[in-house]
């Protein structure tokens, strides 16, 4: 068996791997949210938008490379080279513009929560997720009419834009697709740890012991009503009576929880943020970084292709391709490695591929406020 065959196969049995994992994965987060209607969350739905073109990446991108790869060559028409680089470039900015929309949702969801329910009620969650892909369709149909033009890329055995072909497009695709919606993403989560932090130190100076279970008995809107004025008040020494500081500073932002005895005394004086919360948001951030470390490799070929005279080395160009498939198999991992609600619902999905002892370790599961089975929390906001 010659060398030739051999990475041939490694790149197919990869390539298999990458697409069915994906496949599964992503289709199975839309189960998961079908089956479960308080998983039905604005946030969620961003989530989805996201997992829809990874998707399309491993549903049409992925298998047509497969082909690419065990036939040697383009073996699909013209006219379909031209299809699948539009809608492989369509996936591409989705992905992008869905995460910058996760970013904004978090940023208004924690920063600016007290226009949150003004700004991502469902029907305008739908609109924005509409925007997403209006705007990436838009943005991925101008080699379609003559501004650079989509080819078959023998590096890379799949069809995208030739960027040789009019390099102002290539940078106007680097700025718009990718600077723009991460300068969005770092200016809003840049803000959201600040804020958190902002609110550790307030909290503590105040040294606030609030009891959890006012969070339980007060309304969303009764919530907001009261935070108003008394943070006002706060920043220039609170005259409300001692109950009403400690609830409004409890129901300030859904960040923040403290530590009580079941009694609902005090267990600490140190205020923490709410575990679920701060980590749904590192998740958000994981996914980010895995998105930059996957693609990264393959925006930089980019710039080899118009600038370096000689085509780049076979293997460069696969590891980036793979790289780029493989973000699409990663996020749902996270979801179902890091929110717990996720991971129960792939637990009822796939029970019977589970070891029972296992599965009994799932079961009961607690459960995070936003991507979550209980609705007492964001959501409880978002069904306005």
């Amino acid at each position: 068996m010659t060398l030739s065959i051999l990475v041939t196969i490694s790149e197919v049995t990869t390539l298999c791997f990458i697409c069915l994992a994906a496949s599964i994965g992503n289709v199975s987060l839309f189960l998961i949210v079908y089956k479960n209607p308080n998983l039905r969350t604005i946030t969620n739905m961003f989530i989805l938008n996201l997992a829809a073109a990874d998707i399309l990446v491993s549903m049409l991108s992925m298998p047509v490379t497969i082909i690419t790869i065990v036939n040697g060559c383009w073996v699909f028409g013209h006219t379909a080279c031209v299809v699948l680089g539009y809608f492989t470039m369509l996936s591409f900015i989705a992905s992008v513009m869905s995460l910058g929309m996760i970013a904004i949702n978090r940023y208004f969801y924690i920063v600016k929560w007290n226009t949150y329910t003004i700004n991502f009620t469902k029907t305008k969650a739908l609109l924005y997720a509409a925007g997403v892909w209006f705007v990436s369709m838009s943005l991925a149909s101008p080699p379609l009419l003559g501004w650079a033009e989509y080819r078959f890329i023998p590096g890379k055995s799949y069809c995208f834009v030739y960027w040789p072909s009019n390099v102002y497009f290539m940078y106007f695709m680097i700025t718009v697709c990718f600077f723009g919606p991460l300068s969005v993403m770092a200016f809003s989560y840049y803000n959201i740890l600040n804020f958190t932090k902002n609110i550790r130190i307030k909290v503590s100076r105040n040294n606030l012991t609030p009891n959890p279970r006012l969070l339980e008995t007060q309304g969303v809107n009764e919530m907001q009503s009261k935070l108003a004025p008394c943070i006002v008040k706060l920043d220039n020494g609170c005259n409300v009576n001692e109950a009403e500081v400690l609830e409004t500073m409890e129901n300030k932002s859904p960040l923040t929880r403290f530590n009580s005895h079941p009694s609902g005394k005090s267990k600490s004086q140190k205020p923490r943020l709410t575990p679920d919360e701060e980590k749904m948001t590192n998740t958000f951030l994981l996914v980010l970084a895995l998105f930059i470390i996957c693609w990264a490799p393959f925006a930089i070929t980019m710039f080899f292709d118009v600038y370096y005279p000689r085509p780049l080395p076979r293997p460069i160009d696969t590891i980036s391709l793979l790289l780029g498939y493989l973000n699409s198999m990663c996020n749902p991992v996270l979801y179902g490695m890091r929110n717990s609600a996720f991971k129960q619902g792939f637990v009822n999905l796939y029970s019977w591929f589970i070891p029972e002892q296992f599965r009994h370790r799932y079961s009961g599961h607690k459960v995070g406020p936003q991507m979550k089975t209980n609705p007492r929390s964001q959501d409880a906001e978002e069904t306005s």
